[in-house]
């Protein structure tokens, strides 16, 4: 879903849907901020995805999750629906993916530069994966789904990763 973050510009993947996304908001902390809030409070998730020319919406709740697209320099909508993919499962791949490349996620950041600007955020970031995945397996379990050891297969084969 998320390749290591390189140079504020790490690559979405999900579906057929691949996007360069930037560094203009804080991914790590807003995408995991709005799963947490999602999973414990039964609302759909949202994350703002901007990449040059187009401002993309990724929404999911449920079952459910889509891809709203906007092209800047027109005013239609695009809408992607991606199937096997829901809200458990999201979060899931962005803990994981998060965690697979953590120190850069944690550096990635262009207004956070110093040691302490470093080790504030390592903290803050590991608190908010352990609080997510907590509120991610009593979501889990009202549904009777497996959160934390959902089979990666079908994961990945929802989502390709592809290095920049």
């Amino acid at each position: 879903m998320l390749s290591k973050p390189e140079t504020g510009w790490p690559v979405f993947s999900l579906g057929d849907f691949r996007a360069d996304v930037s560094y203009l908001t804080d991914i790590p902390f807003d995408w995991l901020i709005s799963c947490k809030n999602a999973l414990k409070y039964n609302i759909p998730a949202s994350f703002f995805l901007e990449e040059e020319g187009e401002q993309c919406i990724l929404t999911s709740y449920g079952r459910h999750t889509h891809i709203i697209i906007c092209d800047d320099d027109e005013d239609e909508y695009t809408l992607k629906n991606i199937y096997d993919v829901d809200l458990i499962d999201l979060s899931h791949m962005l803990i994981t993916d998060i965690k697979m490349y953590f120190e850069d996620w944690v550096k990635w950041y262009s207004s956070e530069r110093t040691g302490a600007d470093f080790a504030r955020r390592r903290t803050e970031l590991s608190e908010l994966i352990t609080e997510t995945e907590g509120y991610m397996s009593a979501a889990a379990g009202r549904y009777n789904k497996k959160a934390l050891t959902v089979n990666s297969t079908h994961l990945r084969s929802a989502c390709v990763c592809v290095p920049r």
